[in-house]
């Protein structure tokens, strides 16, 4: 069959969820010209010769210049997929033929995954979603999942609604952040609508505050919600002093309001611990919560302000996934890195038990063009169109036809329908 060449969809799964949450092409690379008024508290730009990566053995590496375009993807195979996302015990992949399939957590994927069948493993094996077309967005929480169509509509399925039902005064939406109380998504105009009820981020049907700016995207955790705007700037709001990254004296903040300390964003990805940055430069930050490693500062402290997570090596990250048990980061080179305080269950990708607290490489993963991360597991889209899986199978998350509590540290592909 004929090479088919497509542009590979970054996404980013707020694992929990992982969400989308990347600009585009164009806005990545464009300079910012007044990042010095906007941005007063952020750290310097970044140079190969000031910033480069610095490795175990204190050695440096020059860096090339910052580009965090994926490469494209190419493939032979039917389905080809170009866009994958995190829940935090389950998975969803959008492919070139128009379907979306998702696996793992069947209380999450609702009537698709018991139509699938009436077997003990149901959501173990990637299901196709009938019915479930023109997508332009996908998002998911423990138990929900939700897409974005073509036309501007919002559907959610789950445990509470196991098949698909509109999401209530939700019209032209273009992404979307899904959370297991509160949800939002970005409509055609920028602005940011949400619906539900949830601990600390708002309640009933509002549309957020943004200062007259316009979202790109935005994350719904459980006690914190983020923003980014088109000027690169990313706003917080909730009730959780150690994730929202700035000072407030309120104990819920349900204005957002820029986290300090940042450069202009062009990628963020949050769990429910912690949350971490992309620079428009080709630096990543991290904050909140750090006793599980997942920060990937060398230590375990919460830090309440973003600080830079150093690379050994000459590539850039260039997206970030993260969940509550580890963070990863596609690089330039098509490498991944991932860290976290523990390997228990093989989800950081090498066979050692023990974790790592700054970044380190999966073997054996050299096209990476998108990562999602769940809670213990991990998922990387390669520019073949191809996804591969490791860590926690107690769902079915790895899509390998089965369900097991065994360690599965090594990246295998997914067998889709």
């Amino acid at each position: 069959m004929k090479n088919l060449v497509f542009r590979a969809a970054v996404s980013i799964a707020t694992c929990s969820a992982l969400l989308f949450a990347c600009s585009s092409d164009e806005d990545v690379r464009v300079p910012f010209e007044t990042d010095a008024e906007a941005f007063p508290d952020a750290p310097p730009p970044a140079t190969p010769e000031k910033d480069a990566g610095i490795a175990e053995t204190g050695a440096v590496d020059a860096r090339p210049p910052f580009d965090a375009a994926a490469p494209e993807i190419e493939c032979d195979a039917t389905p080809c997929i170009t866009r994958i996302m995190a829940g935090p015990t389950h998975y969803c992949a959008l492919a070139t033929d128009g379907l979306t399939r998702c696996w793992g957590n069947a209380s999450a994927i609702g009537d698709f995954a018991m139509d699938a069948g009436t077997d003990t493993a149901a959501g173990a094996t990637p299901v196709v979603l009938p019915g479930v077309t023109d997508v332009v967005d996908i998002a998911a929480a423990t138990l929900i999942t939700c897409v974005a169509h073509t036309d501007g509509g919002v559907e959610c399925f789950g445990f509470r609604q196991p098949s698909p039902e509109p999401a209530p005064n939700v019209s032209n939406a273009k992404r979307i952040a899904v959370g297991d109380r509160r949800s939002c998504a970005v409509l055609a105009d920028g602005t940011a609508q949400c619906w539900g009820d949830g601990i600390g981020t708002g309640s009933g049907d509002t549309t957020l505050d943004l200062g007259g700016e316009k979202a790109v995207s935005v994350a719904m955790k459980q006690y914190v919600g983020f923003a980014l705007t088109e000027s690169g700037r990313l706003l917080s709001w909730g009730n959780d002093i150690n994730m929202l990254g700035r000072e407030t004296s309120l104990n819920t903040d349900l204005t957002p309001r820029r986290v300090e300390h940042l450069p202009p964003v062009r990628d963020f990805s949050a769990s429910d611990k912690h949350a971490c940055a992309l620079s428009t430069d080709g630096r990543l930050f991290c904050w909140g919560r750090g006793d599980n490693g997942a920060l990937g500062l060398g230590y375990i402290r919460t830090e309440y302000y973003p600080v830079e997570v150093l690379f050994s090596g000459s590539a850039w990250p260039a997206q970030v996934s993260a969940s509550d048990t580890h963070t990863c980061a596609r690089m330039t080179d098509g490498t991944l890195d991932c860290w976290g305080g523990s390997n228990s269950i093989g989800h950081l990708g090498y066979e050692d038990t023990a974790g790592v607290y700054r970044p380190r490489k999966v073997e054996g993963l050299t096209d990476v063009v998108a990562v999602a991360v769940g809670t213990l597991s991990t998922c990387a889209l390669s520019k073949d169109g191809r996804v591969r899986c490791w860590g926690d199978n107690t769902y079915g998350q790895l899509g390998r036809g089965t369900r097991d509590g065994k360690r599965h540290p090594s990246p295998l592909p997914v067998v889709f329908p």
